[in-house]
């Protein structure tokens, strides 16, 4: 049986367009999809750092039977700025232990009236959250650019030092 040579050559026009077809529809499908994992990942990264550093923190404050502070910087080196702006753990005598800078991807932390630009964790691990408070815990929110697509994450930092988080409908 011979062959035509002309049939062994790539595949036909009808088959180019079903394949685009196909690559345009499954697109359509995917890349919302692929916007809202990347943003879930990005506010759970960035709720990981803030604990992670309010973790180094408390142990730092334990190991060292010193205060170490946790604090708002624009600078990373004094405790200026807001908490979006970056962050950082310094011990008693104010020697930063660990530098974290601005929030990317437009996203936004604050804290509530609650909530001060430090938070100082003692020799006992606990916080100084005062306890005349009537919250035992303050809290600090994450949320991503607006509209929000996606939760943001609420990081509640109990009197007993211990930091956690949670899902929060951001506006």
């Amino acid at each position: 049986m011979i062959e035509d040579p002309a049939s062994e050559y790539g595949f036909t026009l009808i088959e180019l367009m079903v394949t685009v077809a196909v690559l345009a529809i499954l697109l359509t499908i995917a890349i919302p999809n692929y916007q809202m994992f990347v943003m879930n990942s990005r506010m759970a990264s960035q709720t990981n750092d803030l604990i992670t550093a309010l973790s180094l923190a408390r142990s730092e404050a334990v190991k060292r039977a010193a205060n170490v502070t946790v604090c708002a910087s624009s600078d990373g080196a004094t405790c200026t700025g807001g908490w979006a702006a970056g962050w950082i753990v310094r011990d008693a005598a104010g020697t930063p232990l660990r530098v974290q800078q601005a929030l990317g991807g437009a996203s936004t932390l604050a804290g509530g009236a609650d909530v001060a630009s430090t938070i100082t964790f003692t020799a006992s691990g606990r916080t100084t959250i005062p306890v005349i408070a009537t919250a035992a815990s303050t809290t600090l929110t994450l949320c991503p650019p607006s509209p929000a697509s996606v939760q943001g994450r609420a990081i509640q930092i109990e009197r007993t030092g211990r930091a956690n988080s949670s899902p929060v409908a951001c506006p």
